[in-house]
């Protein structure tokens, strides 16, 4: 029987050789894989390994890993974990983007087992900017006043595209008199006033550079109707859509609202740039694959990477078989405004429409 990265060198050719075939010139390559989970020394560098492998054998324009990184636990195996999976994944010349997950911060830990009177175990915004976007410091474009912030946008000037990133746990990390956080990164979904104002004003503008394409990558759907294994609603949600639609609708958009730590007043407007093209929003969280429509923008989900079958009607995984993992190879063709999705391990491949 061969071995099982003998199998899975032979599955990396055989989707190179059929994604080969919807390749162009002007074609947009990318990996999408998300919740990985990953424990040091799990089987999730099987995965990895893979990746590498698709890396040296056709041409990618980037990695993108939706979130949720690491198991949780103490402080020391998160960060090592997390540092594992960066490495792993990450490929020469290949920039990889990684989205924060509600499970990156480990803050669920300290609530479960120091029954939430601490915070000693989180890994707070600056820790994970380091641990996850060092390689692309130089070629990202973060919020002008907020550096280190987990959302950003970066370009890929021969395909036109900007993939922008954002951050849905972007609550402050402030503590209450016994300390523990205020806001756990865990089920505290919101995006704040300065992410929803960096959006309208500098990851949305181009300039009067016509011709641009916007990939969006979250790690909770933002918006969550109908949406299979969706749980707490993102806050300030409605201003987070609003902003995308007017972009793609070329109009203005201002809206205010929120409470506490979460009000927030955002405009924008554009109707100078005319509508614009965004080829997707793009999330994980949920582990179910599935693809819905919001104002003629189609949101993707992926499964999970790590061995775990959420629902019944999920393909059914085993360890140390192809089905142990999950990712998607997808490649974005302009002409035909589609994405090819390109599945290895357990689920389908996918066309989508934008």
């Amino acid at each position: 029987m061969a071995s099982i990265e003998r199998m899975y060198t032979d599955i990396v050719k055989a989707s190179v050789k059929e994604i080969s075939a919807v390749q162009s010139e002007s074609t947009l390559s990318f990996v999408f894989i998300t919740d990985l989970h990953h424990r040091q020394g799990g089987n999730m560098l099987r995965t990895t390994q893979m990746i590498q492998e698709i890396t040296d054998l056709m041409r990618l324009d980037f990695i993108l890993c939706g979130g949720d990184i690491s198991i949780n636990g103490p402080k020391s195996k998160v960060v090592a974990a997390q540092k594992e999976i960066i490495k792993t994944l990450s490929a020469p010349n290949i920039p990889l983007l990684t989205v924060k997950g509600n499970h990156d911060d480990n803050s669920i830990f300290d609530y479960e087992k120091r029954r939430g009177k601490s915070a000693e175990h989180v890994v707070y915004p600056h820790e994970s900017h380091e641990i996850t976007l060092s390689s692309i410091w130089e070629s990202a474009h973060f919020d002008s006043a907020n550096p280190y912030s987990l959302y950003y946008y970066v370009d890929f000037p021969s395909r036109k595209t900007r993939v922008i990133v954002l951050d849905c746990m972007d609550h402050p990390y402030t503590h209450k008199a016994n300390g523990e956080l205020n806001y756990l990164g865990q089920w505290h979904y919101v995006v704040s006033s300065r992410q929803l104002n960096w959006l309208a004003h500098e990851a949305l503008t181009f300039g009067g550079d016509s011709g641009w394409s916007v990939l969006i990558a979250s790690h909770v759907p933002i918006t969550q109707d109908e949406v299979i294994g969706a749980d707490h609603a993102i806050r300030n949600d409605h201003a987070l859509w609003g902003i995308i639609k007017s972009f793609r609708l070329g109009e203005s958009f201002a809206s205010e609202g929120g409470e506490g730590d979460f009000t927030y007043q955002v405009k924008a407007d554009f109707s100078g740039q005319g509508p614009g093209t965004i080829i997707g929003c793009l999330f994980g969280h949920v582990h179910h694959d599935q693809v819905l429509y919001r104002d003629g923008i189609p949101m993707i989900s992926t499964l999970n990477a790590c061995t775990n079958r959420e629902f019944p009607e999920s393909p059914k995984r085993k360890n140390r078989t192809i089905t142990e993992t999950a990712f998607d190879i997808m490649t974005v063709d302009f002409v035909q405004s589609s994405i090819s999705v390109h599945r290895i391990g357990a689920g389908q491949n996918r066309i989508v429409k934008f």
